[in-house]
């Protein structure tokens, strides 16, 4: 297995880009029933964009970027929060990933980290039944199929495991429902089912009932909130945003 590397503000790596295939969540208590991944993208259009808000504050910003291809579809990740203190940078985070899903699966991801100044990188390619996973000098398989902590596909909630994109480890989750709320996004309040993770990986995550993914809770390791917003998660025409 990969040795685990916990950065900076990333105690796990699902704001980064957590997400799997999904299909459209049921009400409350109902997980996806399984989908195209290429068919849940197609439920934002060609972006989501979330802010990122930390005890309260704007940090940073969220942003996935969709391009379905004859090659498969490629889901961009860039993730970056800014933290100052009396005006000054004290603190830069950034998180990049690129994958490719073809036939609604996942079969290749590179994920780059600059955490202050410190860089990391992980890979993980698909080979037949399994993924070749390699995190600096260090290197691991897992079997697929494999869903990385990016969160935009709600099938993920299907899973007992996940790949860390930080990492390179795939870390054992289990995935609670906690019920139904009303979350707010570029279109109104949405109803919206709450889960919770546990295990390797904690976090709070919802969906609305088309299976989009709307808010994203966690704790940084200094015990710090990270709250995920909705600036764009309802669906948009392709190009719509180019100035957002």
């Amino acid at each position: 297995m990969v040795s685990v590397r916990r950065t900076g503000i990333a105690v796990f790596a699902f704001w980064a880009g957590l997400c799997a295939l999904a299909a459209p969540v049921a009400a409350y208590g109902g997980k996806p029933a399984g989908g195209r991944a290429d068919q849940v993208a197609a439920l934002y259009g060609d972006r989501i964009a979330f802010d990122v808000f930390r005890n309260g504050s704007p940090v940073g910003s969220h942003t996935v970027l969709f391009r379905d291809t004859p090659e498969g579809l490629h889901v961009d990740v860039d993730f970056r929060v800014d933290i100052t203190m009396l005006g000054l940078t004290v603190y830069e985070y950034r998180y990049r990933s690129k994958a490719l899903w073809r036939d609604g699966w996942l079969d290749a991801i590179t994920a780059t980290v600059d955490d202050d100044g410190d860089f990391s990188e992980i890979r993980a390619v698909k080979d037949g039944g399994r993924f070749r996973i390699e995190a600096g000098s260090e290197a691991g398989i897992a079997d697929a199929p494999l869903f990385p902590t990016n969160h935009w596909n709600a099938d993920v909630l299907t899973q007992s495991r996940v790949l860390n994109t930080l990492t390179g480890t795939v870390a054992d989750v289990t995935i609670d429902t906690v019920g139904r709320e009303d979350v707010a996004t570029e279109r109104g309040l949405v109803s919206a089912t709450h889960y919770t993770y546990s295990g390797d990986v904690e976090a709070e995550v919802w969906y609305d009932d088309a299976g989009r993914w709307v808010r994203l809770r966690f704790k940084g390791p200094d015990g710090s909130d990270f709250d995920y917003r909705c600036r764009l998660c309802q669906g948009m025409t392709v190009g719509s945003a180019a100035n957002d």
